[in-house]
């Protein structure tokens, strides 16, 4: 059916593009780079406001990220020297020549990346995750990491705030309105509060769930068993597994991704909606995320104990 041809590589590919394209033409010299507002505070940005991060992957000017990396998280490459305005400064502008030949922006001799997850100027999505091996921040005008209190992603949580697990879910945010590209991604991320508590992510693995592959269906996701995705606008169709608002979604995530920071265990997990009226048109859609011991039920009964917080989120699809 067509829930299953989720074309995540295609989606991405698009994303990732429109990104460049962008950067690329803001000077057909050389790319803008500026100081910008955010809920984090002024922070590097390109001349349309979308942020821009550092990875600590990166341990020099040499960026490291390549695939599926790159995919989620698109260099910003320029055509001629780089141009800073608006705060930016000029002495920590440079570029790295990337694999392809292409050439990436630096600052501070960081590389520059762009985050597919944020959608619109000043938007700071990708703050604090470490997807890929390595933890990703915007910067300042200084070109240091940028951070917030020692969290990040969004999401408005309940039930019990001293499990032994942390979840949160990155995008889409509160009151976001999804969908309006085409496409829209649902990012959520599970941490370890304490060292003990690694042992209850002892079973998630880094993994690419191929929306071809048998292992891409509603229900448990083999690589994040315990994780569980509800999406209040999930249909119910006959002799398959969706059955309605209670249908476990992990299944059809197709990014899990597993690090540690600081000690403690974290998680990635994404899932590239790229056919949004299956869900629903112009409709509000409320997003409830937690974590289970063990594998996590196809379908949720309401009797689950969680290991999490239990997190919702109330956004619109858009028509």
């Amino acid at each position: 059916m067509r829930f299953t041809r989720i074309l995540m590589v295609a989606a991405l590919a698009l994303a990732a593009t429109v990104l460049t394209a962008a950067a690329v033409a803001d000077n057909k010299g050389g790319a803008v780079v500026k100081i910008g507002p955010s809920k984090l505070g002024r922070i590097l940005v390109d001349s349309h406001g979308k942020t821009l991060y550092l990875w600590a992957h990166d341990k020099g000017a040499k960026s490291t990220c390549y695939g599926q990396c790159a995919a989620y998280w698109p260099p910003l490459t320029t055509a001629g020297k780089p141009i800073a305005r608006w705060g930016a400064r000029s002495a920590l502008l440079g570029t790295t020549r990337r694999a392809d030949g292409r050439m990436q922006v630096t600052y501070n001799r960081h590389p520059l990346y762009y985050f597919v997850g944020d959608k619109r100027a000043g938007q700071t999505a990708g703050e604090g995750l470490t997807g890929f091996g390595g933890r990703w921040d915007p910067l300042s005008a200084t070109g240091n990491a940028v951070r917030k209190g020692g969290s990040s992603g969004s999401g408005s949580g309940y039930g019990n705030q001293s499990a032994p697990l942390q979840a949160t879910v990155i995008s889409p945010r509160a009151g976001d309105r999804a969908g309006v590209g085409g496409t829209f991604s649902v990012d959520l991320s599970l941490q370890a509060r304490t060292a003990d508590a690694n042992n209850l992510l002892s079973g998630y693995t880094s993994a690419f769930n191929d929306p071809n592959a048998p292992t891409f269906h509603p229900g448990p996701d083999a690589a994040a068993p315990g994780l569980v995705v509800l999406l209040s606008t999930t249909p119910t169709i006959a002799n398959t597994p969706l059955q309605g608002p209670n249908t476990n979604l992990a299944g059809v995530f197709q990014i899990n991704d597993v690090s540690k920071l600081n000690g403690l265990k974290r998680t990635f997990n994404s899932w590239i909606v790229s056919v949004p009226g299956f869900f629903g048109k112009g409709v509000q859609a409320n997003l409830t995320v937690f974590a289970v011991r063990g594998t996590a039920p196809a379908l949720i009964t309401g009797s689950e104990r969680p290991i999490s917080n239990v997190v919702h989120e109330s956004f619109t699809i858009a028509n």
